[in-house]
């Protein structure tokens, strides 16, 4: 999408070059040594997407990770479930399927979870921070089933400043504030936030190969 930047709060100066930083849904994080291909890490995790964690912006495809892709040093990765995100194109539904039912006001990590940069051809998008989605998939330990039914923009300030950056830059797609009606979402089993352990323990044999 050009113009994408790693916070240097997701990864340390002294190990930023040396590793790469893989966030899971549901919280668990690790710094994974060397050089590896995405197809290593989805053998252990088969039932979950990779993305990077600058990739996801407003009205935009999200691009997941091929299996010949190389998991590159000094960048962060989200791990998430591959049925999680249902549409292919990002929109403020889909955001608020990413934090499992949480409630808001928006985490305090990102304040203001929007920013407008501009792409390689020139145009303007609306990027989601990654200290926003790291929030987001960093869940509380409910187990099973959640219920979601939170208004992406339910406060003043985070409906304020997503129209001056959605509507007040008058993008050619139009990205509604939609609400995400009251369903159930159903998590990939054995990898909801109640067997981080589980995760924890593939990644200690993910790491010994």
């Amino acid at each position: 999408m050009g113009n994408s930047l790693i916070s240097p709060c997701f990864l340390p100066n002294s190990t930023k070059n040396s590793t790469t930083k893989l966030i899971f849904w549901g919280g668990a994080t690790h710094l994974l040594s060397g050089r590896h291909l995405a197809a290593k890490l989805l053998s252990h995790f088969p039932n979950c997407s990779i993305f990077h964690a600058d990739s996801f912006f407003i009205g935009h495809p999200i691009p997941t990770l091929s299996f010949s892709d190389e998991l590159l040093l000094g960048e962060t990765y989200f791990i998430l479930p591959a049925d999680l995100l249902p549409f292919n194109t990002l929109t403020a539904n889909s955001l608020a399927l990413l934090n499992g039912g949480k409630r808001w006001p928006p985490p305090p990590m990102a304040k203001f979870p929007f920013e407008c940069v501009k792409g390689e051809d020139g145009r303007k998008a609306v990027k989601v921070v990654p200290e926003f989605i790291m929030e987001m998939i960093t869940v509380d330990d409910r187990g099973g089933e959640v219920q979601v039914s939170e208004e992406i923009c339910s406060t003043p300030e985070l409906k304020r400043h997503y129209e001056q950056l959605v509507v007040g830059n008058r993008l050619s797609w139009s990205p509604k504030l939609e609400t995400v009606s009251e369903r159930k979402v159903n998590f990939v089993e054995g990898y909801c936030y109640s067997s981080q352990s589980k995760i924890l323990k593939k990644l200690s044999d993910f790491s010994s190969i």
